[in-house]
């Protein structure tokens, strides 16, 4: 890429590259969570959805009231989380019917509160505008922060807590988790809170980067997750992966995508090509699986 667009490898590229990341990058966070436990999430994306219009729709002013009503926002995340979490965890459904039919549920509501309609407010609060889209240094955005600092905490966790180990085990397999005595049900139902959570925070950072959403173009984001874990190496079968996995992914899509845009191929074009990429990252997941038990 270096070749055919001389602004690929300037720093100001990687910044911005990085920066757009964010709220892919805290989804795959998340996720990364439930496919290690051995689950599945199709809901976040309008978890995420739903706490952007709800911070664009409060648009608070201070600084108090940022912080007030991200809690609220991250509290009603968490719910929906949690909901996920007891149906999948304790009552044993499906987690792709499950979450499938969550993501419906919050479309729905989106679509009664916003009627279709571009949800906004007449001037986006300073507070929410810086952090959106301020910056500490020329080359190190307010956004940037947050995502080292949720990647730093999440990789802690799962490499060096027994919690971490916990998740892996179940994930590799629930009926030996259990006659180890781990409470698996609670395990798997702890994987969905963190990704509501982390969905809830994402789309707080994804509402403060504008002040008018389009609810129609934001679905796309858990597409995006789901590919960079699966790129990254994380297993969606369960048991296999981590946080550093998850950011190689991230990276990788990330200037995929970059690279598409100074291009200048069509989005449809775009589309196309991530659908493969995950093709070949699920196919190459299976195919390491088959020879590990071999």
């Amino acid at each position: 890429m270096s070749f055919f667009s001389p602004t690929f490898l300037t720093i100001r590229n990687i910044v911005t590259v990085i920066k757009n990341l964010t709220t892919v990058a805290i989804l795959s966070f998340g996720l990364t969570f439930v496919f290690i436990s051995g689950g599945f999430d199709f809901s976040q994306g309008a978890i995420l959805l739903y706490s952007a219009i709800l911070i664009i729709s409060f648009n608070p002013g201070t600084i108090g009231g940022v912080f007030l009503y991200s809690l609220l926002v991250m509290g009603i995340a968490v719910l929906f989380g949690t909901f996920n979490g007891v149906l999948i965890g304790f009552f044993h459904l499906n987690p792709f019917v499950v979450t499938l039919g969550l993501r419906n549920v919050i479309a729905g509501i989106i679509f009664i509160s916003t009627a279709g309609m571009t949800v906004g407010a007449t001037a986006q609060s300073p507070v929410l505008e810086y952090l959106g889209l301020g910056r500490f240094t020329r080359w190190l955005p307010v956004q940037t922060v947050f995502l080292i600092g949720i990647a730093i905490i999440c990789w802690f966790v799962l490499r060096f807590t027994l919690y971490g180990r916990k998740l892996l085990l179940v994930g590799n397999s629930e009926i030996v988790s259990a006659y180890s005595g781990l409470k698996v049900e609670q395990l798997k139902c702890s994987s969905y809170i963190i990704n509501g959570l982390l969905a809830g925070f994402a789309g707080i950072l994804l509402g403060s980067q504008v002040s008018h959403l389009l609810p129609e173009l934001a679905w796309h984001y858990d597409y995006d997750a789901i590919t960079a874990c699966a790129v990254g190496g994380i297993s969606l079968l369960g048991g296999r992966g981590t946080i550093l996995n998850t950011i190689s992914g991230l990276l990788l899509l990330g200037f995929i995508n970059n690279s598409m845009i100074l291009l200048g191929l069509p989005f449809a074009w775009q589309q196309i090509l991530k659908g493969l990429v995950l093709f070949v990252a699920v196919a190459a997941d299976v195919w390491v699986r088959r020879k590990l038990y071999e």
